[in-house]
This record gives C-alpha cells, sequence and structure tokens, in this order.
C-alpha cells in the first residue's frame, strides 16, 4: 500500500512550470521542532513551534527573496481542548524582559510582532532561547529554540544571503547586492474545459478496455497503482473501474483509485487521447478530486488533521502544470494547521 504523502517527507523539489524556467524550486526542511518552507519566489517561511502536544504556540518568520528583505514575524496561540486558556493581554518575553504587547491580527489566536518584537527572536534563537508569552493572569507558554539555527542557517542558505550583513546565522561583509533577487510568480493560464454527458455509452467502453489499462500501466515505473492491478482478494481496490471525462475536444481525464490509507486516499489522473495508442500522460497518483480544469490532492499528517499538505495542477489545454504545494507544517494540535507553508506557487488565469 502507498504511504500518503506526509509534510515531513516533503523535503524534495518538484517540478517547475515552463513559463518559471529561471525560478528555483521549492524547499522544505524540518529539524526538531522548527521547519522551513521556501518556494519558487525565494520567499521562505521559518515556523518554530512549542515543544510536545501540550502548547499550540507558534512562530512564523516570513522572509521575501532579494537584497534588503526584512523579516516579519506572526505568533499564534490557540489553546485547544482542555489546555489553559489565554487571559487579558498577551505579552512577549524573552530571559524574564518584557518585550510588550503582542498586537491582535485579524485571525483568531494570531499576533503580529513588531520589528523590534521580531529582532529580539531572532537574536534569542541564536544565542540563548529563553522565548514565551506570558498572559495577565502569568501563564507562560515557551516556544522552543530546538532546530532553529539549523533551519535559520537553511534560509540563508536557499535565499544566497550567507555572507552577507542580511544573513541570521553567518553574517559577512558581501555586498548586500549580491543576494539573488526574488522571482515572479510564474503565470500559468487556465484552459476552458468541456462537461461530459452522463453515461456516454463511447466513454463506458473505453474505461472497459484493456489496452488502455495497460497503456496507463505503462506510464508508472511499478506497480504503484492499485487500481491498475489484476484483481486480488489481498488488495481491496485492486481491478478498480476506470472513470473518463472530457477535457476538450482532443483530450480525455481518466482517473483510478491507487492507494488507500487509514486516514487518507490517492487517486490517479492521466490525459489520454480518445483512440489508441491514446499516449497518456500521467499527472499524479495522489489525487483526491477533480473539477473545472484542477485536481487537487490532499493529505493529513494524522487522524486530527492538524498537518494538512495539499497540492494542485492546473490544464493549460495541453497538460496539467503543477500550480501550487503547501504544507501546514508541524502537527501541533491546532485543526487545519496553524500555518499555510508554501513550496510552490503561480498565479493561475
Amino acid at each position: 500500500m502507498r504511504s500518503p504523502l506526509l509534510p515531513t517527507l516533503l523535503a524534495l523539489c518538484w517540478p517547475l512550470a515552463a513559463s518559471a524556467v529561471d525560478a528555483p524550486a521549492g524547499l522544505y526542511f524540518q529539524h526538531h521542532d522548527w521547519v522551513v518552507a521556501c518556494d519558487n519566489t525565494r520567499t521562505c517561511r521559518a515556523a518554530g513551534y512549542a515543544s510536545g502536544d501540550d502548547s499550540t504556540l507558534s512562530v512564523l518568520l516570513t522572509r521575501a527573496g532579494g537584497p534588503n528583505q526584512a523579516i516579519s514575524g506572526r505568533m499564534s496561540l490557540q489553546p485547544i481542548d482542555d489546555q489553559p486558556q489565554p487571559k487579558g493581554a498577551l505579552h512577549l518575553r524573552i530571559q524574564q524582559r518584557d518585550l510588550g504587547v503582542l498586537a491582535s491580527a485579524t485571525e483568531p489566536g494570531v499576533h503580529v510582532l513588531s520589528a523590534a518584537q521580531t529582532s529580539a527572536v531572532l537574536s534569542a534563537l541564536v544565542r540563548d532561547g529563553g522565548i514565551a508569552v506570558v498572559d495577565a493572569a502569568g501563564h507562560t507558554w515557551p516556544l522552543s529554540d530546538k532546530g532553529a539555527a539549523a533551519v535559520l542557517l537553511k534560509t540563508d542558505e536557499f535565499q544566497s544571503r550567507v555572507g552577507t550583513p542580511g544573513a541570521v546565522m553567518r553574517k559577512g561583509a558581501a555586498a548586500e547586492s549580491s543576494v539573488p533577487a526574488a522571482v515572479a510568480k510564474p503565470v500559468v493560464r487556465k484552459a476552458p474545459t468541456l462537461s461530459t454527458p452522463p453515461d456516454d455509452p463511447a466513454f463506458s467502453k473505453l474505461a472497459a478496455s484493456p489496452a488502455l489499462r495497460a497503456a496507463l500501466r505503462a506510464t508508472l515505473e511499478e506497480p504503484s497503482c492499485e487500481g491498475l492491478l489484476d484483481t486480488d482478494p489481498d488488495l481491496p481496490i485492486s481491478n478498480s473501474p476506470l472513470q473518463i471525462q472530457r477535457l476538450d475536444t482532443k483530450h480525455l481525464l481518466v482517473n483510478v483509485p491507487c492507494w488507500r490509507a487509514a486516514y487518507n486516499t490517492g487517486d490517479g489522473y492521466w490525459v489520454i487521447g480518445e483512440k489508441a495508442p491514446y499516449q497518456p500522460q500521467w499527472v499524479t497518483s495522489d489525487a483526491i478530486d477533480y473539477g473545472d480544469g484542477q485536481i487537487v490532492a490532499s493529505h493529513k499528517g494524522r487522524g486530527l488533521a492538524d498537518c494538512v499538505s495539499d497540492e494542485t495542477w492546473t490544464w493549460d489545454g495541453t497538460r496539467f502544470v503543477a500550480t501550487s504545494a503547501i504544507s501546514g507544517g508541524l502537527c501541533r494540535g491546532v485543526p487545519g494547521g496553524t500555518w499555510e507553508l508554501p513550496t510552490r506557487v503561480t498565479e493561475v488565469r
């Protein structure tokens, strides 16, 4: 059985759309209680958490690519179940020194750090730690600095800041102008699609074609799609029926279940021609849905759904282009996850 794409396994790079030839591939890196996700525009988002599952405190440090870019900071505290609820204003405290009240953002439980607070957090992360949030009743929520140094260094490396005055971890005298510029979001134009008449007899006949199933299997390097395999009582979704719908006058879209796990699923999608040899183009084996020219994948890191990874592919009239990839970061009890950490971004028009 194929394992789902968990956020902690997304430290790989994805191919980019043809319109983004000069853009870097995305990056996801995790170390202890910290993660960083950098996208194809060179923007990086580093997220740190409290140690363990007994606190939902988290910080997000965001920096765009390019020289002379400041780091912005946000904090999230969204206690769940029987965890202590904050009372009154929240203060940022570092090594027992009060750094002032956290300003509330528009999202519940999220706060915006001032430039001075962000600078103090960064200094503490690379030195002695001791970062916490304290409420009016004196309850304290510590922030872990375990893994922060490695993550911040990875951020500097990805943005080519090491050795410059703007680096967080390894400052130097190299000109700030040597830092590569940010990259604009690639533009992907979504092509119109056609609707498929229900119970189209031609598609029913095509779906039953052994030649088509064989052509789909041939696109995979290994028998990784259970639904395409011959019937096997030990494989519940083996020999699943193919589903076919029309994309446009020349292209069809085929899908079939590929794997099932405890709280995740993955379907395979291919673009094909209407006649043999079909020339199938494999898109993914991890999707959960298709609609209006877009294929979507979404997978939970665990059943609570407090860390979710998402990907999207968009039809451009010739192929499905990978247009977004987002991780939810570490699993820390917040339903839906605390932050969205993209590794691929595009502008879909």
